[in-house]
């Protein structure tokens, strides 16, 4: 082939054959021009066929950190909402000022335990800080589902600043408590029990009111993390769907 073009040079070339050598030239240029094209399309397929795999991957990894989000919020969801229903049902013994019943105990021993227990740990989308980092989120091709996430993983930052401030009044009441509760912790097995005294926190009108306080607090936890949660199961199901399409 490369004998065939130096060839047919040679013979445009010489003589009074300039325009047959410049249509000769143009025909050169017009078929490296093909073959640069052909080669930037090759690349181009070669570059989506990546793209398309790696977003796929993106999006199965997404779908797993919301399943931790999904788990970690139901969990709290459930913790809040005992504790919550543990601290209505102990302020109506103290206002009572007795207790009838082994559950009345049960409830007051269960929410002197866990009041103070206002903790809360940000469930990060680690596979968006990566895309992020890698200067990736275009691999999320659905824009609205894109800017979704986006959303969500500030949402979840905006929730973690509530509980943090809900956590600070929760233990700044602690102070009161401990004039009515002394702690024990069983060097066996290091849990932590507590003794109180029922009689003195009946008398004292404050502390039944700063314990009902309480309960608010804990309904902003079960409220949160209830809806972080519908929000992950409702954005996973989108993200699946659109695992789906690129598949």
């Amino acid at each position: 082939m490369l004998r065939l073009f130096k060839n047919s040079r040679l013979r445009l070339t010489s003589g009074n054959n300039g325009m047959r050598y410049f249509k000769y030239a143009i025909g050169e240029i017009v078929l490296v021009v093909i073959g640069i094209l052909i080669a930037l399309s090759i690349n181009n397929w070669n570059q989506s066929r990546l793209d398309k795999k790696q977003s796929i991957e993106y999006h199965q990894r997404l779908i797993e950190d919301m399943d931790r989000v999904i788990e970690r919020s139901n969990t709290l969801l459930e913790r809040a909402n005992s504790t919550l229903t543990s601290i209505v049902n102990s302020v109506a013994v103290l206002e009572k000022g007795k207790i009838e019943t082994p559950k009345e105990k049960a409830d007051l021993d269960y929410a002197l335990v866990w009041f103070s227990r206002f903790n809360y740990q940000t469930p990060d989308l680690s596979t968006l800080e990566e895309m992020k980092s890698n200067g990736d989120l275009n691999l999320i091709y659905d824009v609205k589902l894109r800017k979704r996430i986006v959303d969500f993983n500030g949402y979840l930052y905006t929730v973690a600043a509530i509980y943090d401030n809900l956590g600070m009044i929760v233990h700044g009441d602690l102070s009161y408590f401990d004039k009515f509760m002394r702690s024990y912790i069983n060097l066996e097995n290091l849990d932590v029990n507590f003794n109180y005294d029922f009689d003195q926190m009946v008398s004292d009108p404050e502390f039944i009111n700063r314990f009902s306080r309480l309960a608010t607090h804990w309904r902003g936890s079960s409220y949160f993390a209830g809806q972080v949660e519908r929000d992950a199961v409702k954005l996973k199901e989108e993200i699946q769907n659109e695992l789906e399409k690129l598949k």
